[in-house]
């Protein structure tokens, strides 16, 4: 996410690299999947009430991360202005027009620019968590999967919503009816792990040889330019990815069941020390990228070359692990006075998680 949200050349390695589909899709997905593991126990270890507690608490943190974020976004574009004297077209013009009206909005999830979105649908799903999981312990995985996907074909039903009349009410460039299938999907294969269901161990041939045409087909629109099955518009609302559109869903399902075989015979090989520790402090990081992004863009002359461009995205992802080794140190701090309790998850047949869900 990091160095997708800057102009640098290394997003030829980062952006789209697997097929249609963006880290915003991974995030999503994985914090389901992370979510399904760690409240399913939760709700068996401590009944509803203890899930409710879990889960407030969960949401409370992700909106203090996010008022965060966007307080610190803010003070960028205004230290910015009154340096330099000027304001960035790069950045939400509410924050120089109406500066209290644009904080007022945005700590009632009510303005959600660019990069300040994420984090508040991430919020909206989270504290929808105990119906999803206590409908799934019931025995409904169908239904609670149909009503999802029946909610996110709505979805691409719906009119766009128009930008303008609605300024400066800004919900971000995310349909949560549309995202939250994506969100639930993975809550229901974590739900399914910790219940000790088998998913992938033995994959049907059909099925593999299916989401391994359609990954290869993705990939090589992304990368290669192959032609468009379908007309123009029809291909648009394929890939819409505001109301996340069916080929873009489609992709990123083939491509995640394809990663899952591989890691379900070769775990080594998705294994890698350094993003598990991003992993393991997820919010802070997307947190603290956003006002970093939104600082180094105002600043054109950043990106003037090749080299200036690379060189900045390097120093923006060197930050963000700097910023999960400053949390990993407060929490480490907390946990030995005891303010923290441990939060690590052993999911069945797996090795020890520290969730980031």
């Amino acid at each position: 996410m990091t160095v997708n949200h800057l102009p640098t050349e290394l997003r030829v390695v980062t952006d789209q690299s697997l097929g249609l589909f963006t880290a915003a899709e991974g995030f999503v997905f994985l914090s389901g999947l992370l979510a399904g593991w760690v409240y399913t126990r939760k709700l068996r270890e401590h009944g509803p009430g203890g899930l409710w507690s879990a889960v407030l608490t969960r949401v409370r943190t992700i909106y203090l991360w996010h008022v965060a974020s966007f307080i610190g976004a803010f003070l960028c574009v205004q230290l910015a202005e009154h340096a330099f004297g000027f304001c960035s077209p790069n950045v939400p013009r509410l924050f120089f027009q109406h500066p209290v009206a644009s904080l007022g909005l945005g700590l009632t999830l009510l303005y959600q620019p660019g990069l300040l979105d994420l984090l508040p649908m991430y919020c909206v799903f989270v504290a929808v968590l105990p119906a999803v999981i206590r409908g799934l312990e019931s025995g409904h995985r169908r239904l609670v999967l149909g009503v999802s996907a029946a909610v996110w074909f709505a979805a691409q039903w719906a009119p766009a919503i128009a930008g303008a009349p609605s300024y400066p009410i800004n919900t971000g460039s995310f349909n949560l009816l549309a995202w939250q299938f994506i969100f639930v999907a993975g809550v229901a294969i974590g739900h399914a792990r910790v219940s000790g269901l088998a998913q992938v161990a033995r994959p049907n041939p059909g099925v593999v040889l299916a989401a391994a045409v359609l990954a290869a087909y993705g990939f090589g629109i992304r990368h290669y330019g192959w032609p468009s099955l379908w007309p123009e518009d029809v291909f648009g609302v394929l890939l819409n990815k505001p109301a996340l559109g069916l080929l873009r869903l489609a992709d990123f399902g083939a491509v995640a069941y394809l990663v899952a075989i591989a890691g379900e015979r070769f775990p080594w090989a998705l294994s890698v020390r350094p993003l598990e520790f991003l992993g393991r402090h997820s919010i802070a990081v997307v947190a603290a990228q956003s006002v970093a992004i939104m600082a180094l863009l105002q600043f054109q002359a950043l990106f003037a070359t090749p080299g200036s461009r690379t060189a900045i995205a390097l120093g923006a992802v060197a930050f963000v692990f700097a910023v999960a080794a400053a949390h990993q140190a407060v929490q480490n701090r907390r946990r030995r006075s005891g303010a923290l309790p441990p939060k690590r998850v052993s999911p069945p047949g797996g090795r020890t998680l520290s969730p980031t869900a």
